[in-house]
Parts: structure tokens; C-alpha cells; sequence
């Protein structure tokens, strides 16, 4: 993180409009733990979600993990509306899935008949491989606007 002092050198000895640029591609954590995303987004924790409000909009979005907060911004940012959607969507998903291994990891431990066992046994073998799956779909988005924001950074800094 940049401290303020360095942030003021920064703003003197780089022109206005390199740092209107250099802000457009900027991912920043400010003093409180929020983050600021390319001058248009803000991310803060809240109640163990993560909440996305865009710059001069009135609506928010809601996420369980930050990199999937972080990668929804880029996605939105290049106005590829499906994977943005997506992201939240899967994000979602894992939350229901986490939960609901949860509770079947306790009845599995609890049941007294091996069928009820059985059962429970199955269902969180399941909910394991779709937990997997989320998570891998997901990861190829992290990784997709990782490469596009060292292609945009490295651009702009050419």
C-alpha cells in the first residue's frame, strides 16, 4: 500500500492526466480496509460479505470473496455483462454449497443407521464435486482478468 506521503510526491511529479490513466488501471486499498477500482469502484467488508458499489450509481452487489468482488469489477469495467453476471452467480452458489456441505458433514457424524450414513455420505460426495467445479469456473475468471489487467497496465505504462 502506498502511504499518503508517497501519494502526494506521486501527484506532484507525475502530470494530471498520467494519474487520471494511471487511476483508470488502478487497483488501491484505502486506510479503512476498502479497495478502489480503476476510479469507477469501491469494495468494503460488511458482515463477512464483501459489498461492490459503483461510482455514481445507486445499486450494489453482494460477495462472499474478494477476488470474485475483484474480478466481477473487471468484468463489469469491460462491459462483458454474462462473465460478470456469472461471477456472481457462481459466488453465490459457493456460499449455498459451503453451507449445505456444512450441514451434511453433521448428519453424516450423527446418524445412528448406516443407510440415513449412506445417505448423507452421497449427497456431500455431490455437493464436494460441485463445490470443485464452481470453484474451477471461477478461478478461470480470476485468472482471465489477472491477463487483462497486466495487458492494460502494461500498455499504459509502455
Amino acid at each position: 500500500m502506498i502511504s499518503d506521503k508517497l501519494l502526494r510526491k506521486l501527484t506532484k511529479s507525475i502530470p494530471e492526466a498520467e494519474m487520471k490513466k494511471l487511476s483508470e488501471l488502478s487497483i488501491v486499498q484505502g486506510p479503512d480496509g476498502s479497495y478502489f477500482l480503476f476510479s469507477k469502484y469501491s469494495i468494503r467488508k460488511n458482515n463477512g460479505h464483501y459489498i461492490v458499489e459503483l461510482d455514481k450509481i445507486a445499486g450494489t452487489k453482494s460477495f462472499n470473496v474478494l477476488k470474485n468482488a475483484v474480478a466481477w469489477c473487471t468484468f463489469d469495467k469491460r462491459n462483458n455483462i454474462y462473465e460478470s453476471n456469472r461471477i456472481l452467480e457462481l459466488d453465490n452458489k459457493l456460499a449455498s454449497v459451503d453451507a449445505a456441505i456444512l450441514v451434511h458433514q453433521k448428519l453424516a457424524k450423527k446418524a445412528k443407521k448406516l443407510e440415513e450414513k449412506l445417505i448423507f455420505l452421497a449427497k456431500l460426495g455431490e455437493e464436494k464435486m460441485e463445490r470443485k467445479q464452481i470453484t474451477e469456473e471461477l478461478d478461470g475468471y480470476v485468472n482471465t482478468t489477472k491477463i487483462w489487467q497486466s495487458k492494460q497496465f502494461n500498455a499504459k505504462s509502455a
